[in-house]
């Protein structure tokens, strides 16, 4: 079994709309994200439509960094409440530069903290994990170190930090999970040393498709999750199929049996 920690199922249908029926047959099971009302109830449609296929996903819904103006706080409240999904997220702190809401200015960190206090509130009420998402601001993760270790599980979507880091975190009582995508293919050095050394129950696996594709791709397609599951069993010196097992159990711990 694949376990794919992190994608967008609307994002990958507007670049292949037929995905979900063009991997029936693959052993996958995933979380798939959304940030706005519309786009989780068209990524629930086409979990459908995996579920259909035999392919397994679950759902999670926050306000992302990148898009705090789309963010809709009520909903994400009212799906917790309900059970529908199983993570918040993704959450964080993005303080890449690459656009004027993403320097790290005063105003931009407040408006950031606001949004983010807002979901690891609701996690810590509803016993959720949190999937975060965190660029220039893994300081951050530090402060709210005490707040992450009330959580069963905070996933470290995509992370590109230190292994020491990664370790610091953990001996801080934080229920951490690594995850890791087409980033340990594509030569990103401070990944590939965090995924070889790290813990192996503490390492994910994700694609982020369409987003992050490995290089040479037009995009990341949900069948990258074998790359990425290859490319991580690679790093530490495991056949594919025992990392894969390895990676699909620590799905399920980290999502709460999924």
């Amino acid at each position: 079994m694949l376990a794919d920690a992190h994608l967008h199922l609307v994002d990958l249908a507007r670049l292949e709309p037929g995905f979900p029926e063009a991997a029936r047959g693959l052993a996958w099971k995933g979380c798939a994200a959304s940030h706005e009302r519309p786009e989780f109830e068209a990524s629930e449609a086409l979990r459908a439509r995996l579920a259909a296929g035999g392919l397994a996903a679950v759902a999670s819904f926050g306000i992302h960094p990148q898009a705090l103006g789309i963010g809709d706080p009520g909903f994400l409240e009212r799906l917790a409440a309900e059970g529908r999904i199983a993570a918040i997220g993704e959450a964080g702190f993005d303080f890449f530069g690459d656009r004027p809401g993403l320097v790290r200015s005063p105003e931009n960190e407040a408006a950031q903290r606001e949004a983010f206090e807002l979901q690891l509130g609701i996690a810590e009420r509803r016993g959720l994990p949190l999937i975060l998402h965190l660029r220039k601001a893994m300081d951050l993760a530090f402060e709210y170190s005490p707040r992450l270790k009330r959580l069963p599980a905070a996933i470290f979507h995509s992370y590109s930090g230190g292994a020491g880091e990664a370790a610091s975190l953990l001996s801080r009582g934080v229920e951490a999970y690594f995850s890791f995508g087409a980033v340990v293919l594509n030569g990103h050095k401070r990944a590939i040393e965090a995924c070889a050394s790290l813990p192996a129950e503490r390492l994910l696996s994700e694609t982020d498709a369409p987003w992050q594709p490995p290089r040479g791709s037009a995009y990341c397609a949900l069948g990258d999750i074998v790359k990425v599951v290859a490319g991580i069993a690679a790093l530490r010196g495991r056949p594919a199929e025992d990392a894969g097992e390895t990676l699909s159990a620590n799905f399920s711990r980290a999502y709460g049996g999924s």
